[in-house]
């Protein structure tokens, strides 16, 4: 049962140093042991740890802010639960939102996502099943991660502390439920309530994720280009990770929420560059400041109807190109022409002057509709985030081999060459700095 003992009691203290910490010890990502209450400005924190780790994706933050002052109420409370305290047999989905960012931040799509849980819940009684008991975000990512925290709000069920892709990615295929072939039926797909409260819905039994996903988007093009989605239902007996379910670990990423509401508490309290980096530090994650420089060119190019992008990055000796499909997917340092990350390792933006998260799509966004526009000239720290083990699954790696294929395609005048196969961050980074340390030598020379 859900009790009132608040987030804070239960995480680290601000008294006392961050030290490092083994992997499997979530003394610091574990933001509590059991089913808890959070508070809009615990929110607040979530998003913004999340935008950090969406690896550029995940939604723009600041339509994820503008989303959740409209949608939660500073009274609200909102509920989650750690993935070793499901109970088994509640009913899972996960409820996601997706559509243009433009169009959202005109007004559509706030109700999109609400109305795909209430259409879960309502298959499920028509089924002779239990209502939804737990929500778990699609991926790690500013909106995405949000959502289930405003149906939260809404309804008061519980956000699980975990996510099936541990940052954000560009497919609907690339995430652990699909790789450990969880069922995905039925997938729900709903539109914005209009103003006679109503709303659209389709019921669809799909042949995969990608085929869930073109599901998707040709609903959400009808619907003022957003919609809401439900699928993966599941109960908590699939999701456990008490000692006695070990088996459901490699099914999803574990304490993600968790680590994000960290990440994203020392963000918005301190607002210092240098002391995050040494905070993330902390923490057991691989992590490496891969280039620091000015944001000095945002360009886009549609490939199957999502936006190819890449930023560049420079400093007074080289330039940093970073290729997206809608999530960074690969750094290329352009003046010593070889790689620098590529996903599933994930690559993300702070500004250096506040140290604040960002995506791709808010560089160079229209400032009188996000109140976090990027613009181009700003001081930027480029961090490199080593994927989780569970992600450098060869499917999942060949998924982001193709993504960034595809995106580098849209680029030929780049002539940089389609990695072969995945190289670790860690090895990436070997390489790297020596060769850093060659190119400077010879360019002193």
């Amino acid at each position: 049962m859900l009790n009132n003992i608040p987030i804070l009691e239960f995480s680290f203290s601000e008294d006392e140093p961050i030290k490092k910490v083994r992997i499997n010890d979530h003394k610091i990502k574990y933001f509590g042991s059991g089913n808890y209450q959070l508070t809009k400005k615990d929110i607040s924190y979530i998003v913004y740890g999340a935008c950090f780790l969406g690896s550029g994706g995940g939604g723009p933050i600041g339509l994820a802010l503008l989303f959740m002052d409209k949608m939660i109420n500073d009274a609200d409370v909102m509920y989650y639960v750690n993935p070793d305290n499901l109970e088994v047999d509640k009913n899972i989905a996960f409820v996601a939102g997706l559509g243009s960012p433009d169009k959202i931040f005109e007004g559509f799509g706030q109700t999109v996502s609400l109305n795909a849980f209430l259409e879960m819940d309502n298959y499920l009684a028509q089924s002779g099943q239990e209502p939804l008991g737990y929500l778990i975000p699609v991926e790690i990512g500013a909106m995405n991660t949000l959502i289930p925290f405003i149906i939260s709000a809404r309804k008061g069920i519980a956000v699980i502390n975990g996510d099936p892709c541990g940052r954000a990615a560009p497919e609907m295929s690339m995430n652990l439920f699909n790789i450990n072939k969880l069922p995905l039926n039925p997938v729900i797909l709903t539109s914005d309530t209009d103003e006679s409260g109503h709303y659209e819905k389709i019921i669809v039994y799909v042949e995969d994720a990608d085929d869930a996903e073109n599901q998707a988007r040709q609903f959400a093009r009808a619907h003022n280009s957003t919609a809401g989605m439900a699928c993966y239902p599941m109960q908590g007996f699939d999701l456990n990770c008490s000692n006695l379910s070990n088996k459901n670990g490699d099914k999803f990423i574990q304490w993600t929420v968790g680590l994000a509401w960290n990440l994203g508490r020392n963000i918005v309290e301190s607002e210092n560059y240098n002391k995050f980096l040494a905070f993330l530090n902390g923490f057991p994650l691989t992590s490496y400041t891969l280039f620091e420089g000015i944001i000095t060119d945002k360009e886009e190019r549609k490939i199957s109807g999502f936006d190819a992008g890449k930023v560049t990055v420079s400093n007074e000796d080289e330039t940093l190109f970073i290729y997206y499909k809608n999530e960074s997917l690969l750094a290329w340092n352009a003046t010593r022409k070889c790689y620098v990350a590529m996903g599933p390792d994930s690559i993300n933006f702070l500004t250096q002057k506040d140290a604040q998260p960002f995506s791709n799509a808010d560089i160079n966004s229209n400032p009188e509709k996000n109140p976090k526009h990027i613009p181009l000239g700003t001081e930027v720290g480029v961090i490199g985030l080593g994927a989780y083990e569970k992600l450098q699954n060869a499917v999942l790696v060949n998924l982001f081999l193709s993504n960034i294929q595809e995106t580098l395609a849209a680029f030929p005048e780049d002539h940089v060459p389609f990695p072969d196969s995945y190289i670790p961050l860690p090895d990436l980074m070997s390489h790297y700095l020596k060769n850093k340390k060659y190119f400077a030598k010879n360019k002193s020379a």
